[in-house]
């Protein structure tokens, strides 16, 4: 394992800076028009009730969808321009950006009873909620990462990165990343645990080219990786690195369900599982994009705008339009 390296942690408990509460200004003007009073919340973050984004043609339904173990939850309307990147644990609750990458955006965390947070940021890439829905782990639009309160929207810089897709909240309160030279030219992205208290970052993988990870029932991760021979799938754990899989050149978007199942995509052919370690990929369906549900037993998938929820024999169980993620799930959301 690497010597641990330095990300730049450093806490900031009182708000944003200056330069982000600027760029919310469009968002207070429209608090003051529909009359929700956010003098109780930190500068750059403001609440709209139900009635108020009702009022002002921002409301944001959550419609849940039972699948099996598992919630689908659809985002109504899906809304212009806006990007689905988390959907909480018990389903109750969204994040949502309103453009990616750029440098400065806002966060809103939209809830079932149609209230809104919104959290101007340095930009957006990625959300996880925690397990418990009460903060979230959010990428900002340079690779920062932020501790960002669920409730009144009080954001902290954990640390500086650079960062790329979605943390994943380990139990001890440590995340799991993907750590790169920029954003801009993520030529290595290694995978990384990182403390928030002292910002040191232990390199968990030998891979160079690391994709995504994923926690498994176990308590070891799944990493998602680029070889010569194309996207591999390795087990990371207290015994070391050992292959799962090596899918070959044409798979992406792989995602790897809890139980150890694999989904992945083939441009132009659709999605393919592989149901053990060593068993040949079978092909689900058509489709972009799978994502395991979190207990495993089905599977998410673009078609075109719909968003369709698929048994692992490739039987259709539910469709939503528009915005869709299963609950508890980051980073995998078609």
């Amino acid at each position: 394992m690497s010597a641990p390296i330095y990300l730049g942690a450093r806490r900031q408990p009182a708000g944003i800076p200056r330069i982000i509460a600027l760029a919310a200004l469009p968002f207070i003007l429209v608090l003051l028009v529909a009359g929700a009073a956010s003098a109780d919340l930190p500068p750059g973050v403001m609440r709209l009730s139900g009635a108020d984004a009702e009022r002002s043609g921002s409301i944001v339904r959550l419609i849940r969808h039972p699948v099996q173990g598992s919630n689908l939850v659809e985002v109504q309307p899906p809304g212009a321009g806006m990007s689905l990147l988390a959907v909480s644990t018990d389903g109750s609750a969204v994040a949502l950006a309103d453009r990616l990458g750029d440098v400065s955006g806002a966060l809103t965390v939209a809830v079932s009873d149609g209230s809104q947070l919104r959290i101007a940021l340095p930009g957006l890439l990625a959300a996880t909620f925690a397990a418990d829905g009460s903060w979230l782990a959010v990428v900002d639009g340079r690779g920062a990462l932020w501790r960002v309160n669920a409730t009144i929207g009080r954001s902290e810089l954990i640390a500086d990165g650079p960062f790329i897709g979605s943390p994943l909240v380990a139990a001890d309160g440590s995340f799991v990343m993907l750590a790169v030279p920029s954003v801009e030219a993520p030529y290595r992205s290694r995978l990384v645990r990182l403390a928030p208290d002292t910002g040191l970052a232990s390199v968990l993988s030998g891979q160079e080219l690391v994709y995504a990870s994923f926690l498994l029932d176990d308590g070891d991760m799944a990493v998602v990786a680029h070889e010569v021979t194309g996207t591999v799938v390795n087990r990371v754990g207290r015994t070391g690195e050992q292959r799962l899989a090596d899918l070959g050149v044409g798979a992406v978007n792989v995602n790897v369900a809890a139980d150890g199942r694999i989904a992945f995509e083939v441009a132009g052919e659709g999605i393919y599982l592989v149901d053990v370690p060593g068993s040949e990929p079978r092909r689900l369906g058509a489709g972009t994009r799978p994502c395991f549900a979190p207990d495993g037993s089905s599977v998410l998938v673009s078609r075109g705008q719909q968003r369709v929820a698929l048994d692992l024999d490739g039987t259709q169980l539910a469709e939503a339009d528009g915005m869709a993620g299963f609950a508890g799930s980051a980073g995998c959301l078609p």
